[in-house]
């Protein structure tokens, strides 16, 4: 029998995807512009509650022991600063100059080699840029990369 236990996680998720989608409605659109701030949220949001349609109509496995998280207790730490270290950061930084190394050294820390790591981190930050600043015209702060374009 499946109880609550099992499909808490689906609730969950359900939950964040809903209420992503429901404060995204609020969002306004900025004159002249077809997609506004509020798409990404919108998207995010139904792949949540895409998510917990699947989380809930997979079968519960029997329950087995949980290997260690990958990295150890060092990348779990800092997994859980990372959020903390994005706010404290965002501003003064910079969105790019912050977004890369955080990323580079948290999949450096679950196993992946440093050169991948530090593409996908470039990588992910300049597409980033790309789809917030330049296309959706939500504004990062760019830090000591004043030249970088909106």
């Amino acid at each position: 029998m499946v109880g609550i236990r099992q499909r808490l996680p689906g609730l969950v998720v359900g939950a964040l995807g809903a209420a992503a989608i429901l404060e995204a409605r609020n969002f306004p659109t900025p004159p002249g512009q077809v997609y506004g701030p509020a798409m990404f949220p919108m998207i995010i949001g139904c792949g949540l509650l895409l998510c917990a349609v699947a989380i809930a109509l997979r079968p519960v496995p029997p329950p087995v022991a949980e290997p260690d998280a990958p990295g150890g207790k060092l990348a779990a730490a800092l997994y859980a600063l990372a959020p903390a270290l994005v706010l404290l950061l965002f501003e003064p930084v910079g969105w790019p100059l912050l977004s890369a190394p955080l990323v580079a050294v948290l999949l450096w820390l679950v196993g992946l080699r440093v050169l991948p790591a530090a593409l996908v981190g470039i990588g992910m930050a300049a597409f980033t840029w790309a789809a917030f600043a330049m296309v959706l015209r939500v504004p990062l702060p760019r830090g000591p990369l004043a030249f970088l374009p909106y």
